[in-house]
Parts: structure tokens; sequence; C-alpha cells
């Protein structure tokens, strides 16, 4: 992750003092694969992995002196983000520490140390979150060809660190998607084509703008609901253009964008004709069974909500000469904001058909059907039902909670990102249970009802799996509403971050991010468990199975304001087939920090509608199975020698590094299970308590209280049992007050 320069606007836009074309200031990944270096470029270049064959990555955190403008204004600390200060939560209005960064493999089904979760950041300083194990990630490439992408994932800042140029392609081949020309027939090569889509805001001086100015600054002085840019990009050039061959091309879609959905379709240039149609053959997750015909003629568009990826085939033959615009007609916020500026936001790029055509064309041609590879049915497409047993049925909600001036943040199922109330009141949290509410047993397949209650469509993506999609259907929001807001119980001392107050909640109301209003195990009167009513008696309309090109692999489905979106996620391999005869990964799904669930609406992952979820070990699963992370000596996540693990830099502290300041340290490992340590640095010698407590502020355990000379001291903390009382897995805080200084950090137990 390497600050650089790089031309995005176009070449022709001269900057009026260098008479130079202008140079955006970017972040972006430098890939070195032992012998060349390739880039750094905005977007990335393209990672091309071969199923079976696991690619092992080394990330490196180069941003320590990034000059990148308009970064430093843009980091909202009010918001609960990486925090590599510890300043959580700060009114400033600029940020001037660390830069937080971990990439996260997004369709990949990989080990959760090497998923690139939230709270695996690390900065250029050596300083690390919670969930990080290692910068060295493994993947496995165990799952079908797809296309796959890798980005910014820092808790938080992801809307930012993505908008400065950290993204990339990954493509997964194998023998039926080879990439190489003549050997599967599909259209390779240099017919083969990678776009990315994202849009943009530039300054005067060419650089990246980004908005700042919170709707309700007392709560969030700086974030927004949502961000669209002006101008729109396309693999880092302001509305390119493509040259192309009377022919066919398979071309590889990414809506990389913050929050800006797309409905596409391809007009000519000149007459305004509708242009040839797009064939679609894969989604997120890999190829579809059967091509799906893309047809403006019959008022079918290509719809992209942010993260999607689109793989399509459009043929060009016949059409020499002529001048084709890929157009957008997607409002923002999508569906029912602001219609696309026909000028602007409502092109993204042109083909032109101006190359001779080089040989003949034997790829394969859609229009001929045939099957691209046959599909594992965890749903019955056409009757919108489940083909495989259910082992678990969940309804969860999508949740906005709205002060005077707009909204203040979004929710999953009406719990903040790690169940805790808001900081303004000190520790609260999830009312029911186990801090990750959605434990899924590995080899399970389960039913996920998402309810969409806002007025916006969510793109709603789960890490470490692929899924499908088996309905929606529309509800009668006020009415359930009614019965949802009813069944909320009496809450007091509750921080309303509507109104930024302290409220008595009178029970028969809605309690923003309060959690569901029931106990997330309570059954539902539709056999579903998560906390909230059953939805059938407010189903309206007809079920709407899945559309034609929806019907494959996805780890990413948009989820329609007023309706109920029914997915169905199996937690098992990808290629395992519908007799389940082997439900088991490689690796061990249930080790290391665990995976999460969110909005791919970038503004909305950063302002909690992200959530944990940890898979549960299957008892029948193979034993031996390698703990990605575990007992294993990593290298510092640097390789410059600035700063080591944390373990490391503790043992040659004490061996003689004299403290200059007090410190708490993060305690390692974590996540842990059962005992971890926990370190402390003192310039002097002082009085300490050092103390562990639960999310909801109660005081599990008083590790040391005395005096303590100046030096790095650690203590351990076995959590087997505390006092002859059980210690549940989860969330806990650790907290060392020593003279006027007083800290603390959270730890995962997960047993």
């Amino acid at each position: 992750m390497e600050e650089t320069k790089q031309v995005v606007l176009p070449s022709t836009f001269l900057n009026p003092l260098t008479q130079q074309p202008y140079q955006t200031t970017l972040w972006a990944y430098k890939i070195d694969d032992g012998t060349t270096n390739f880039g750094p470029l905005y977007p990335a270049f393209t990672i091309e992995a071969q199923k079976g064959s696991p690619t092992t990555v080394t990330y490196i955190n180069y941003l320590s002196n990034s000059t990148i403008p308009f970064y430093r204004s843009a980091v909202d600390q009010t918001l609960h983000w990486a925090d590599p200060q510890g300043m959580f939560p700060s009114f400033a209005l600029s940020y001037d520490g660390p830069i937080p960064a971990v990439v996260h493999l997004h369709g990949g089904e990989v080990p959760s140390a090497y998923d690139g979760g939230p709270d695996a950041w690390f900065t250029p300083e050596g300083t690390t979150g919670p969930g990080y194990v290692t910068n060295i990630f493994e993947y496995p490439n165990d799952q079908l060809s797809a296309t796959l992408w890798y980005h910014d994932h820092a808790l938080g800042v992801t809307r930012l660190n993505v908008y400065a140029g950290m993204a990339g392609f990954y493509f997964l081949r194998d023998e039926v998607d080879t990439g190489i020309p003549g050997t599967g027939n599909l259209p390779a090569g240099n017919y083969e084509i990678e776009i990315a889509i994202q849009d943009r805001m530039f300054d005067t001086n060419g650089e990246l703008f980004y908005p700042v100015g919170g709707m309700n600054p007392t709560i969030h002085p700086i974030w927004q609901p949502e961000f669209f840019g002006d101008v729109i990009v396309v693999n880092g050039k302001t509305w390119p253009y493509l040259d192309v061959e009377p022919r066919r091309y398979r071309f590889r879609l990414l809506n990389g964008s913050n929050s800006r959905f797309y409905e596409m379709w391809l007009q000519n240039q000149l007459t305004g004709a509708m242009g040839p149609a797009f064939w679609q053959i894969g989604t997120d997750g890999g190829l579809l069974e059967i091509p799906f015909k893309v047809d403006p003629a019959v008022g079918s568009f290509l719809v992209m909500g942010p993260g999607e990826r689109v793989d399509l085939i459009i043929d060009f033959t016949g059409f020499d000469g002529q001048i084709f615009t890929l157009r957008n007609k997607a409002r923002s916020p999508y569906p029912k904001g602001a219609p696309a500026d026909p000028q602007t936001t409502g092109q993204i790029m042109q083909f032109r058909v101006v190359l001779p055509l080089s040989g003949t064309d034997d790829s394969y041609n859609p229009a001929n059907g045939g099957i691209l590879r046959p599909l594992t049915k965890l749903v019955n497409f056409p009757t919108a039902t489940p083909n495989v047993a259910v082992q678990q049925k969940r309804l969860l909600t999508l949740n906005e909670v709205m002060a005077g001036a707009g909204p203040v943040e979004a929710l999953l199922n009406n719990t903040k990102w790690d169940g805790r109330e808001s900081p303004n009141t000190g520790m609260g949290g999830m009312q029911y249970g186990n801090f990750f509410a959605e434990m899924p047993v590995e080899g399970t397949t389960e039913i996920w009802q998402i309810v969409n209650l806002t007025g916006d469509a969510h793109p709603i993506h789960l890490h470490l799996t692929q899924f499908q999609l088996v309905s929606r259907q529309r509800f009668n929001v006020n009415k359930y509403n009614k019965v949802y807001n009813a069944a909320f119980p009496a809450v007091p001392n509750w921080f309303d971050p509507m109104t930024g107050m302290i409220m008595n909640y009178p029970g028969g109301v809605y309690v923003p991010a309060y959690g569901p209003p029931l106990p997330y195990g309570t059954v539902n009167a539709d056999g579903a468990i998560g906390g909230n009513p059953a939805i059938s008696p407010y189903l309206q309309g007809p079920v709407m199975p899945a559309n034609p090109n929806e019907r494959g692999w996805k780890d990413t489905f948009v989820m329609y304001p007023g309706e109920v979106t029914t997915i169905i996620v199996r937690f098992s391999p990808q290629s395992s087939d519908l007799s389940n005869n082997n439900p088991y990964y490689s690796f061990d799904p249930s080790a290391g920090p665990g995976y999460v669930w969110h909005c791919h609406i970038l503004k909305h992952e950063d302002n909690e509608m992200m959530r944990p979820y940890q898979v549960v070990a299957n008892l029948n699963a193979p034993v031996g199975r390698p703990a990605p992370g575990a007992g294993i000596d990593y290298p510092p996540p640097l390789n410059h020698g600035v700063m080591a693990k944390k373990n490391t830099i503790l043992a040659s502290m004490a061996e003689g590094t004299t403290p200059n300041d007090f410190t708490l340290f993060q305690n390692y490992p974590n996540p842990f299970n059962p005992t971890t340590q926990i370190s402390f640095q003192l310039p002097e010698a002082s009085e300490v308590k050092l103390s562990i407590y639960n999310t909801l502020g109660q005081e599990v355990r008083t590790l040391v209280s005395g005096n303590f000379d100046r030096g790095v001291h650690s203590v351990s903390w076995d959590a087997t049992n505390n006092f002859g009382n059980k210690v549940a897995s989860g969330i806990y805080l650790y907290r060392i007050e020593a003279s006027n200084f007083v800290q603390q950090k959270k730890m995962i137990l997960m047993k």
C-alpha cells in the first residue's frame, strides 16, 4: 500500500502552473512477485490465481508519510473506527495520526485469519487492531472460478481508503474458465477485459475531493450518509473509450463505487438507437449455468449495486464503425433518489468499433445457448423454494436511525457493529446472549430473511460464503413497523442517537441501536430466530423468484426497500454438491477472529451497518485441519524495521529499553482461548489497577492492584473460569489506571 501520482483526469486538462496534465495523488497497491514490480497503480494490477493452488501475499503498509489531500479532514473520529491513537470518540475536524489499512479478498473462501476483517488493520508504525493475526495471507483458492476483487477494509475508514484508490481485481481460474485463448472457448487474452466503475470528485488542483460536514454535527461532525461523485472513473480514467473489433468480447464488471448504483445499457452515440445486448454469463461467484440476455429493447437493464460483479459477453459483430456509449439511468440514492445527469453520471464509457477483425472469432456464442457450467442449485429457482434441508431460519432487519437533519447511522438487526451502546453513556451493549449474534454451524444450511425497513436499497455482503437468492416479496411496511415497534420493552437511561440525549423509553416504541425488540433466540411464528416479529402476516403481492441473471452463486445481493429478501446460505465449500457428503472446508472456519456481514454502501458499512458472525465448529468435521495463524511465528507487519509484533517489542523493551510513556499494550494472543497476556509500560513507579470488564460495564476480574516499579510488566488472564463462575465467549475490555493515566482496550475470548 503506497502513495503514488497518476493521470486520472483527461490528459488535455493541463495544470496552468506546469502546463502538464494534472497528477492526482492516490493510494494504490504495488505488487512485487519476486522478480518484477507492478505499480503502484490505480486500480491495482489484476491477480490471477488457479483453483487448487494457494496464493500467498505479504501485505505491507507504506502510507506513513502520506500527503493525500482529502484524507485528514475526512476521518470522522466519532464513528466506531480503527482509531490507532485511542482517541474515540473525538470531535476533532482533522486527523493527523497513522494510517490503518487491511486488505479483504471480496468473495474469497478463506480462513478468517486471512480474511482482512475490519479489526485486522495495521499501521506503518506497527500498531494493530484487535483482530490482527498476521499481514501474510494465504488464500486456498478452493472455490470455483470467479471474478473476485481485493480492497481495503479497515474499520470505519473503508470508504476513504477505497476512495483513495486501494482496489483491484482477483481472477480465480479453473478447467472451465482458463483465461487462455482457445482452451475454454470463452473470449480470452485481449478479448477479456476488466472494467472497474467508480464515481469520484476532483478539486481545481486535479486532486480527489471528498465532501465533509455532517447532517447532525453534534453527533457526527464529518460523516454523511452517502457519497455520490459527479465524475465517472473507469479503470482509473475519467469517461474513457475502448477501441474494439467487430467480434465478441468478455467484460468483467465491478461496481467499486461508494454508494452509487448503476442501471446500464449501450446506446449508439449518433443515432440514439439501442446498442448490442449484454449476454450475462456470470455473477459474483462464477459462471451462470445458462447465459441470460439483458436487452434494453424489451425493458431489461443491467443493475449493479456497490460491491457486485457481473461477467458479460458483448457481441460487436456487424457494428463496424459505430460508437456506443455505456449509459446509466440509476437514481441516487437507489431506487428513488435523484436521476442521473445524462451529461455526466448518466455516461460511463464508450466502445468504438473501429479496429479491423483479427482472424476469425470462434469463441463461445451465448446466443446459441448451452450449459456454461452445471450449477449446484440450493434453490428451485422457478418455485422459489429450497432444494436442500435447512437447519436454521433467521429473520433480520435493516434499520436507519434518523435525527432532525437526516440519518445518524444505519444498522443490521438494530444492533451496532460490536453490540455496544453509544459511547456517550459508557458501556452498554448487546442485550441478548452472545456477542456474535449470528453463529452458524459449519456444514449447515440456513435461510436468512432480510426485512428492509429503510427507504433505500442496500447491497448486503457476507464474508466467507457464496450463497443463492430464494425470493423477494413486498410487505406492508406500516403494519409491520407498528407490530415491530410495539415489541420493544421499556428501556431506561438509553442514549438516543436521534436526539443526542439520554432517554427513558416507556416500552412499545422503537429504541434505536438497542438490538432486536425480542431476545435474539426467540423463535417467532414463522419459525425464525433473530428477535423480530414474524413477517408472514404482512406480506403483499406475489413471491418474486430470483431474476434469471441472479440464479447463480453470489456474495452480495441488492435488498430493496419495502421488501423481504430471502437468501439461502450454506456454510460449506462452494464446490460441495447437494449430497452434502463433503460439507467441510479445507481449513477450520471456527478458528481466528471470525467473519462479518455488512452493507456494501461504504458510508453505511463505516457507520455501524456491519456485524460480526462466528462459524461454530461442527463435531463431525475432520480433525487436524490447520487453524491459520495459531502458534505460527509470523514476521512483523512491516519489512523495514519500524516495529515488530507486539510480543516481540515487549520482549526487547524488557531487555533494557527505557520506557518514556505510560502504555497499555494489546493483549496477545487476541482472540484467545483460554489464556492471554496483557502487558503495560510505566515511565515511573506507580500504583496500578488493571481490571477486566464485560460489555455491560460490569467488572469481571481485577488482575492487579498495587505498586509497580518503572518498566514493562505483564500479567496473564486465564478465562477458564472466574472464581468458579463460567466466563462466556465474547468481547471484554481491560482497563488500566496508573497515576493519572487511564486507558482501555478490547479483546475477544473465543471458546
